[in-house]
């Protein structure tokens, strides 16, 4: 399918307490050609993180010795590679800090195999980079955008506010390079909804506001006269020229 992406030989890191069901996932990931490493505790899985990369981790909410969200909060500090959260709960709250803290989907477990799957490839797909699927050739100056002290590099996937770099997520990347590629220009949260998500989502979805408040807290925005994104209550959010 276009904009499809082979995950043969995808490596996987897997923190979670339940032998059984890491057991099942990857003889289930096994016949799709992905290779999964299993931690059954946050220290475990960091450790390995410590000694390894991977192409994307799957971390469980609950563990016996950490918290998952500290957990998450220690690999975004060690590297960035795509984290989905899985949990046995659905609180709106747990994921809204999930993703706050930078966590790229949030699964409650009460899935099949193969939804698990569709969202590794749908994280994947958002995180593959750009000049993958297009010619060198084709790039052209508007991988490099500027305003003011914010530079915002779509070759490379990377920000930067006053020289130094922005540690974003790849949803939080995604919003900024939109806004900035029309300074001005409002965008709703259907739109950028359109832009970051892999997966069906409705009126409701509030993941826009929460990545859109890290953006702000990230580039050290003043809420009471933002610098950089301006929010137009009802309509939307447009980048400040």
């Amino acid at each position: 399918m276009p904009g499809d992406i082979a995950i043969s030989g995808v490596r996987i890191l897997l923190i979670d307490d339940d032998p059984e069901f890491c057991s099942l996932l990857n003889d289930y990931l096994e016949l799709n050609s992905i290779s999964l490493t299993c931690a059954h505790d946050g220290q475990s899985g960091l450790d390995i993180l410590d000694r390894r990369a991977f192409d994307l981790i799957l971390l469980d909410m609950f563990l016996p010795d950490i918290n998952g969200l500290d957990v998450l909060r220690r690999i975004r500090r060690m590297q960035s590679p795509p984290v989905v959260m899985l949990s046995a709960h659905n609180e709106e709250t747990d994921r809204i800090i999930a993703l706050e803290i930078g966590a790229d989907d949030y699964v409650p477990k009460a899935f099949s195999s193969r939804e698990l799957l569709a969202r590794i490839r749908a994280v994947l797909r958002r995180c593959a980079p750009e000049q993958e699927s297009a010619p060198p050739e084709k790039t052209d100056g508007r991988d490099i955008l500027r305003v003011r002290d914010l530079t915002v590099n779509n070759h490379t996937k990377e920000a930067f506010l006053h020289g130094e770099p922005l540690n974003l997520t790849v949803s939080e990347f995604q919003i900024l390079f939109t806004l900035i590629s029309e300074p001005g220009s409002v965008f709703s949260r259907e739109d950028l909804l359109r832009i970051t998500a892999e997966r069906d989502f409705n009126k409701y979805d509030r993941s826009i506001d929460v990545h859109i408040s890290s953006l702000r807290r990230k580039l050290r925005e003043d809420t009471g006269s933002p610098q950089y994104i301006r929010t137009l209550r009802g309509v939307g959010y447009s980048l400040i020229r």
